[in-house]
């Protein structure tokens, strides 16, 4: 008789309101609606995500806007995402209910009030979504029609948090501002390298777009390929101006192979900041005095220690059995005789396992698995492993790399580019130039 006088706990009573909410939705379709009564209808509901969820229907598009535009919002910022909605609603806009499109429809109603124009006076040209919002971004907020294309793109993109804010840098070069007085620009800029900045193909992210306009203005876009596939490519460091020299370095040397310069910044990166062996860390190393020759042996020297210290643990190394929460990208099985895996790497003992056996340094990137910046895949063929691949929290494929630091080969290409289209990763170009 005392247990059915307790309260009960509080996910379950969220999940009898679900099933409750569930079974009033079954006869009520909100897509019966006219667009102006969906949007009224978003913005009318209360209550959990799973009670929204049920109300709306299994994983509906309008579950992805209640999340973005009113769950856990003020009611300022519920109330201009509602007017930016209804004013879609009544162009008709497709860009109504594209679940990819909710969080970005998010950002731009809380920038509505830095527009240039009103919404009133845009009108849609193309029934596809996607061009509808580069044009409305345009309408909206590109007052002299300027706005670099890469900066755009970020928008349909979904990257509006790129290393910068997307949003803030469109209000300030749609109203005439220069690149180089942004003021949260993370490195400051010189009139040549703004130039190219805004030259930088449409695709690009901020940081792929940064690399291009520095070695656009050295010169050096020939680079921009190994460049990218480096750790440049990947993060910007408070001495990027060091890692420029180390470009410059390698511009300068004779008939050196290009994608040298990945391993060769590892190498670097190890030395400056966490040391070799028992030697503490370097901050001031440099390349100043040195010859290709040598930093390409001592690079080499250093990857197959690497492989020689997966047989043993010191004491200060983490546990072979350390794990991390797994990104969410699915693995990838496929083949006919040849049978192909890709599998994500959970454990520090498997970046041991995989960095001994393709013998380069993918154990080092345990921090950033830790950290959920980084997810390690590796490829295997017939049970062999032929590739390892790394992924950001972007869902941007940003390195493969096999034996000894290999580029990927014509068919390990084509099951790399199916298993990131079945999860949606964006692969830039440059990963197999």
């Amino acid at each position: 008789m005392a247990n059915r006088l307790k309260p009960l706990p509080h996910a379950v009573w969220q999940a009898e309101q679900a099933r409750i909410v569930l079974a009033a939705a079954r006869r009520f379709d909100w897509r019966r609606m006219t667009p102006k009564e969906q949007v009224s209808h978003l913005f009318s509901v209360q209550g959990p995500l799973p009670v929204v969820d049920a109300h709306f229907g299994e994983n509906s598009a309008l579950t992805q806007f209640y999340r973005h535009c009113a769950h856990e919002k003020t009611w300022e910022q519920r109330s201009r995402c509602a007017i930016l909605l209804k004013g879609l609603a009544a162009k008709r806009s497709t860009l109504l209910w594209r679940p990819e499109l909710a969080a970005t429809l998010a950002v731009m109603a809380d920038f509505m009030r830095h527009r240039c124009r009103e919404l009133a006076d845009w009108q849609p040209r193309s029934r596809n979504p996607f061009r509808q919002l580069e044009s409305l971004v345009r309408h909206l907020f590109d007052q002299y029609g300027d706005v670099p294309a890469w900066i755009i793109n970020s928008w349909t993109a979904g990257r509006l948090h790129d290393g910068l804010t997307i949003a803030d840098l469109t209000v300030h070069l749609g109203r005439g501002g220069a690149l180089r007085t942004f003021h949260r620009l993370p490195v400051k800029l010189t009139r040549k390298v703004e130039h190219h900045l805004r030259q930088a193909p449409a695709g690009y992210t901020f940081l792929q777009a940064l690399r291009y306009a520095q070695l656009a203005a050295r010169e050096q876009l020939d680079w921009l390929g190994p460049v990218l596939d480096s750790r440049l490519g990947r993060r910007l460091e408070r001495d990027d101006e060091f890692w420029l020299r180390v470009v410059d370095f390698f511009a300068a040397a004779p008939m050196v192979e290009p994608y040298q310069l990945g391993p060769v910044c590892d190498w670097i990166h190890q030395k400056r900041a966490v040391g070799m062996g028992d030697e503490p860390a370097q901050p001031g190393f440099s390349l100043r005095g040195r010859s290709m020759a040598s930093v390409l042996a001592q690079t080499a020297k250093w990857h197959r220690q690497l492989a020689k210290d997966a047989h043993r643990q010191p004491d200060q190394e983490p546990a072979y059995s350390t794990t991390w929460a797994p990104m969410p990208v699915a693995d990838f099985a496929g083949g006919g005789k040849c049978k192909v895996r890709i599998t994500q790497l959970l454990s520090y003992w498997d970046l041991i396992d995989e960095g001994r056996a393709l013998r380069h340094c993918v154990a080092s990137y345990l921090g950033a698995c830790q950290r959920g910046r980084s997810g390690i895949f590796s490829l295997t063929l017939d049970g062999s492993r032929a590739l390892t691949l790394e992924v950001q929290a972007n869902r941007t494929v940003v390195q493969a790399r096999g034996l000894l630091n290999r580029r990927l080969n014509e068919e390990e290409l084509g099951w790399v580019q199916r298993w990131a289209t079945d999860n949606r990763l964006v692969i830039p170009k440059h990963l197999f130039g």
